[in-house]
């Protein structure tokens, strides 16, 4: 039988979640005193939680602030992106000889609700944001490299947090998103190109977001 989680644990894994969902957003302010009343605990292991997750790049603190809930700037969360992009387009190709059929079917079920949901007269951002990460996480989880894998997590937590591309991502990426999901799923069930191409392939889908976001986002500017 698992051990009961310590106060820290618990307090980390709350505020956490609460970051990553977006109820804490960039910039808000992470209060020792108020989050350990709020949580029923005393400071120490509130302060203990909030030092792992800057450890993380999930908080940040500030001189005569304290600490809030890490913000990225523009260059920021594209370098993110970027490095998103190098390491599930190596997770992608390592993952091919592995994948199975039900791992494809789960990520073409995933992919399906992506392409319903954008269809909807009202789109749920954060569902959208869901799916999408859910879609990504069902092939690369089968590279065989869990420290890829935790990096992956990783950088999709701080993605999440930063809350930049579920208010872009779904109006301005989301249409032609899936049917890039679609070609790459294409891609494995074939099992014709060699590692190094399905490796570009994924990796420019993931650099896509970037350009996509840019281009919109300045043409408004």
């Amino acid at each position: 039988m698992d051990p009961e989680p310590s106060k820290h644990e618990l307090a980390y894994r709350e505020i956490r979640v609460r970051i990553i969902d977006g109820r804490y957003g960039p910039g808000h302010r992470l209060v020792l005193s108020s989050l350990a009343r709020e949580l029923d605990v005393s400071p120490v292991p509130v302060r203990e939680a909030i030092r792992r997750l800057e450890a993380e790049g999930l908080v940040q603190f500030e001189r005569n602030v304290g600490a809030r809930v890490a913000t990225l700037q523009d260059d920021e969360w594209e370098q993110l992106v970027e490095m998103l992009a190098l390491l599930d387009g190596f997770a992608f190709a390592a993952a091919a000889p592995r994948v199975s059929a039900a791992d494809l079917a789960e990520a073409r079920e995933f992919n399906g609700r992506l392409r319903a949901a954008a269809s909807a007269p009202q789109v749920d951002h954060g569902e959208v944001m869901l799916l999408h990460r859910r879609f990504h996480w069902a092939l690369y989880r089968c590279c065989g490299n869990r420290y890829v894998i935790e990096s992956l997590d990783g950088i999709w937590d701080r993605i999440d947090a930063s809350r930049v591309l579920v208010t872009l991502y779904p109006a301005l990426r989301l249409k032609t998103a899936v049917d890039e999901h679609d070609a790459l799923l294409d891609r494995l069930e074939r099992g014709e190109d060699d590692a190094s191409v399905l490796e570009v392939c994924a990796r420019e889908h993931n650099l896509n977001a970037i350009r996509t976001i840019r281009k919109n986002v300045g043409a408004e500017q």
